[in-house]
């Protein structure tokens, strides 16, 4: 029995561990065309965001062509649109158009999230 109890107590401390590693992140999602200039700016900063601040929040991106389901959804005029959620996938923010890093950022921050 005594056996029994260490296996259940690590695999509490594994599964404890690991969910912390598996925690939701702020996220950003980019809902773009595949013919737009700004878009593809855009997509460097997503890159960017991704490279140095992977840990903290997640991105995708999404080809209306491929998805007009989409496009209807979030009731898109104008491209790039980002959507901004916060860790339990609740939308905080809705920008247009292309924007730095710095200023992805700070929807966050205004939002209370530290990245």
């Amino acid at each position: 029995m005594k056996q029994f109890a260490k296996i259940i107590f690590a695999f509490v401390l594994v599964f404890v561990l690991c969910s912390s590693a598996f925690a939701a992140l702020p996220s950003i999602t980019m809902l773009s065309t595949k013919t737009c200039p700004a878009c593809e700016q855009m997509m460097k900063v997503l890159n960017e965001l991704k490279s140095k601040y992977s840990s903290s929040v997640s991105s995708s991106h999404i080809y209306l062509e491929d998805n007009p389901d989409v496009a209807k959804k979030y009731n898109v005029r104008y491209v790039p649109m980002l959507i901004f959620r916060d860790a339990k996938g609740n939308e905080i923010a809705r920008e247009i158009g292309y924007k730095s890093l710095k200023e992805v950022l700070e929807v966050f921050r205004k939002a209370g999230i530290k990245i």
